[in-house]
């Protein structure tokens, strides 16, 4: 096992398990919150049901506080579907009563900075991050590229000869736009494939020479039945975008290991109307982090190959601010 995953997943959900009941416990038990929640809490998702896996953590997130007494009122979940501005903008004029949340990811970023939303992250309460996923960076087994300074200098050298697949204008989009960043004059020929299951097959026939797969998808398509890398695969992995390496593909370097300022993760994020109490930002945010000490939170997480990690307050709002000013421009340059 890497040195560089840090604690097992027993330790992890022990230390949890601690620190998040205290904190729960402190946080309903102040008189400001004695009466929070009266009634059911409202989540939307401004997906069609089913679609993606913040939508699926939201589900759970409604099944974990259920079956773990972790509210006495339950969760309401309503799927918002059409463009995903609908249901946003929806949730940004709904009553800031308290009960009225709503989840989104990182995409809320590329549509503000492509200009197809008028408001953005700074028009909601920030409430809390559950999990999130992080991106990887592979190619096609074929190219004979076998580390990411060589995927750099080809694509440096020959530039726009290497096929990116992506969404074009989106979140794999923008993320593969920052990689070629990293290394002066280096492009890549971006063409559209959609997300990983459109991007795969695409690559497995050989049309397709780079892409960033999620997590999920670089465990889908790199990995064998065993979780050791399957060498029938055409998926090479070079690098994960994440802060520290992933336990389903220990042997995958971190950009920053590899000298390179880049984090690119999407993140579950739970916003409230603007002017919401705190109360209720509070009691949500502690209800959020004593469900990931919950085993079944964390199985779900484990069978997306997503991270919980838990973030409130200031320090979720610095976050949100520093992946701001690391999208925007990539994004806008993405939408053109």
């Amino acid at each position: 096992m890497c040195q560089h995953l840090g604690h097992t997943r027993e330790e992890k959900m022990l230390k949890k398990t601690t620190t998040v009941t205290a904190a729960l416990v402190a946080v309903l038990a102040t008189p400001a919150l004695a009466e929070w929640p009266e009634r059911p809490i409202n989540i939307t998702v401004p997906w069609q049901a089913g679609a993606g896996a913040v939508d699926q953590m939201t589900r759970q997130l409604q099944a974990t506080v259920a079956e773990g007494d972790l509210s006495s009122q339950p969760i309401t979940v309503f799927n918002v579907g059409g463009p995903n501005p609908v249901g946003l903008r929806q949730s940004m004029s709904a009553p800031a009563d308290g009960y009225n949340f709503v989840v989104v990811h990182t995409a809320m970023m590329t549509l503000e900075a492509a200009g197809k939303i008028d408001f953005g992250y700074q028009d909601f309460e920030p409430v809390a991050r559950l999990g999130q996923f992080c991106q990887t960076t592979s190619v096609h087994k074929d190219t004979g590229i076998t580390s990411l300074d060589e995927l750099l200098e080809r694509a440096a050298s020959e530039p726009n000869t290497l096929v990116h697949g992506a969404n074009l204008g989106a979140i794999n989009h923008v993320y593969g736009i920052m990689v070629e960043d990293l290394m002066e004059g280096a492009e890549f020929r971006f063409v559209q494939t959609g997300g990983d299951a459109g991007t795969f097959p695409e690559m497995k026939g050989g049309r397709v020479q780079v892409t960033g797969y999620s997590a999920a998808g670089a465990t889908n398509f790199a990995l064998g039945a065993d979780g050791a890398p399957d060498p029938e695969s055409p998926v090479q992995m070079l690098a994960y975008a994440g802060p520290e390496r992933h336990q389903n593909f220990p042997d995958v370097p971190t950009f920053v290991e590899l000298g390179h300022d880049l984090i690119f993760c999407v993140d579950g994020w739970y916003f409230a109307p603007a002017g919401t109490p705190q109360e209720a930002i509070d009691g949500f945010a502690a209800m959020i982090e004593a469900s990931l000490a919950d085993e079944g939170m964390q199985t779900f997480l484990d069978s997306k190959a997503m991270v919980g990690n838990f973030q409130a307050g200031d320090a979720l709002s610095a976050e949100m601010d520093r992946q701001w000013a690391a999208i925007k421009d990539v994004a806008a340059r993405a939408a053109n």
